[in-house]
């Protein structure tokens, strides 16, 4: 029986039909055929990319973990930052920035197999990084994002994560912030901790758990295993991570992606990291951080595309058993 949910967090409705699971080709994700040959992120390759913004190195001098800038950048930080009417209409400059981070010098390290200390520098480059951008005033959001898999967006196999930075907030993510707001404006809490704070006390959606951090199916999930990672007690941005939170971000991320891995296979996803925006306000009080994975095992049709709702032919709670149980 179809069942329609809302997401107070996303404001927006999830038809949650397990009748379409029944669709022969439902999950038949195809296997990306990249050349390694002719990934310029291999170690030893480096000359193949722009000029290295920053890397985590090991003992012995080799990059763990390294960043530069996107070769076919969205955007560019030598443009002025500008806006005009163009008639009826308005347009803005390209200013932002677009960096590439190569998580692993291994073209076929795939996330289910980072050890901590992989999944430690990535973290800490991502934090560099967003401290570093964050010095210019006039780029007001950083997204970080990783896509995998040819559904997912990704041109190339070897693991890696995008920072694409704006001098604007983009609108959904203004209308979230709001969301976040108005809530604790009412109930002096943050929307997303009394979420976490439901899903532990029910269980049926939780996946794991340890010190800091939780990873649940979310109750109106946009996407079949969709997945949130959530501080339990209020952290308003990754750049405030102390030691613990990193050594438990570390462990919750490597402990779902194997998961994942070993029920799927090696599906497409987005990884998605919820931050605060670069701007001077408020939102630190009201906004908590949070990671979305997003697998693209299920494509989006005409009614998804149409209404901006989802249809979700796995409920939540199916997902969390199958995934605790998966280990």
């Amino acid at each position: 029986m179809s069942t329609i949910r809302y997401c107070k967090l996303r404001d927006t409705d999830v038809i949650i039909s397990p009748n379409r699971l029944h669709r022969p080709t439902q999950f038949n994700v195809p296997k990306d055929n990249y050349k390694l040959e002719e990934c310029p992120f291999e170690l030893g390759a480096e000359d193949a990319t722009p000029k290295e913004i920053f890397s985590i190195k090991d003992e012995n001098g080799d990059w763990i973990c390294r960043v530069v800038p996107n070769l076919y950048n969205a955007l560019c930080i030598d443009e002025g930052k500008s806006s005009k009417r163009e008639g009826f209409f308005t347009s803005k400059s390209g200013f932002g920035a677009h960096e590439v981070i190569i998580e692993t010098p291994s073209h076929y390290k795939m996330a289910d197999k980072y050890t901590l200390k992989q999944w430690d520098a990535y973290l800490r480059t991502v934090i560099h990084r967003l401290e570093d951008l964050r010095q210019d005033s006039r780029l007001e959001y950083i997204q970080l994002f990783k896509n995998h898999g040819s559904f997912a967006g990704a041109t190339l196999l070897h693991p890696h994560s995008q920072i694409i930075a704006t001098g604007f907030v983009p609108s959904s993510v203004k209308a979230e912030l709001q969301r976040c707001k108005d809530y604790y404006d009412i109930h002096n809490r943050t929307l997303l901790l009394d979420m976490v704070h439901e899903e532990l006390s029910v269980s049926k959606r939780v996946i794991f758990e340890n010190s800091s951090f939780v990873a649940f199916a979310p109750f109106a999930s946009l996407y079949p295993f969709e997945i949130i990672i959530s501080p339990k007690e209020h952290i308003c941005d990754i750049v405030e991570f102390n030691e613990d939170n990193l050594k438990d971000a570390s462990s919750i991320l490597q402990d779902v992606y194997r998961r994942l891995y070993a029920l799927l296979g090696d599906f497409h996803y987005n990884m998605i990291f919820k931050n605060l925006p670069n701007l001077k306000d408020d939102s630190s009080s009201y906004h908590t951080f949070y990671i979305q994975i997003i697998p693209r095992i299920y494509m989006l049709a005409g009614y998804e595309l149409s209404t901006s709702m989802r249809i979700n032919p796995l409920s939540p709670e199916r997902v969390a058993k199958k995934l605790k149980e998966i280990l």
